[in-house]
């Protein structure tokens, strides 16, 4: 006779043969897993969305009440702006098996930059981890906005440089052509001269 209540002796430690369960992650989520470049897609793209909003909202708020309403309605807009950047984070934390508490760990000053690179460099977990299925594979569209974020950052160091050095030379070349260029006075005084002879 078998005990119903004797422990199972099957390995429950490995997944199923069948467990390649995946998910579509939608942008807008609070829970589930993202993977490095869905976390440079997503948050790029909602904080575009959320400075044209700024954009907007500020613009409307100093034409209608004026510029101290705005400066508040700026600092109102800042609010989802954090929000969004602890959601993102606790969402790439959660494919890497991590607790979204470590978002937190964007607070610290210095600590927030090798955090941010982990966030960007580190795979997530393969398979399915204690915070659910793995994404589904990025589409196109993930893929090219997560590209533009670091161009965008690598076009705005670069014109950061070049532009105020491009306005150093301009400034410097006009000075010297104005140094070099002949006056008015000393013109007529060498025509003056030559009809003399």
């Amino acid at each position: 006779m078998t005990n119903p209540y004797s422990a199972t002796t099957v390995d429950l430690s490995e997944p199923l043969a069948g467990d390649d369960e995946t998910y579509e992650p939608k942008i807008f989520a609070v829970n589930g897993r993202i993977g490095r470049l869905r976390y440079l897609a997503y948050s790029f793209g909602v904080m575009i969305l959320l400075m044209l909003a700024l954009g907007v909202l500020v613009g409307l708020a100093a034409l209608v009440l004026g510029k101290g309403a705005a400066v508040a309605m700026g600092f109102l807009i800042y609010i989802p702006m954090i929000a969004v950047t602890f959601i993102m984070a606790k969402r790439r934390l959660n494919d890497l098996d991590q607790s979204g508490w470590l978002s937190l760990l964007s607070l610290v000053p210095l600590v927030n930059a090798i955090f941010g690179l982990y966030l960007i460099f580190a795979p997530g977990t393969k398979g399915s981890n204690s915070y659910g299925p793995p994404p589904v594979q990025n589409s196109t569209s993930v893929i090219m906005l997560s590209l533009i974020f670091p161009l965008v950052f690598v076009f705005g160091v670069l014109a950061a440089i070049a532009i105020p050095a491009y306005q150093q030379y301009t400034v410097r070349a006009k000075a010297k052509a104005a140094l070099q260029a002949p006056t008015p006075a000393a013109e007529t005084s060498e025509q003056g001269g030559k009809s003399d002879d």
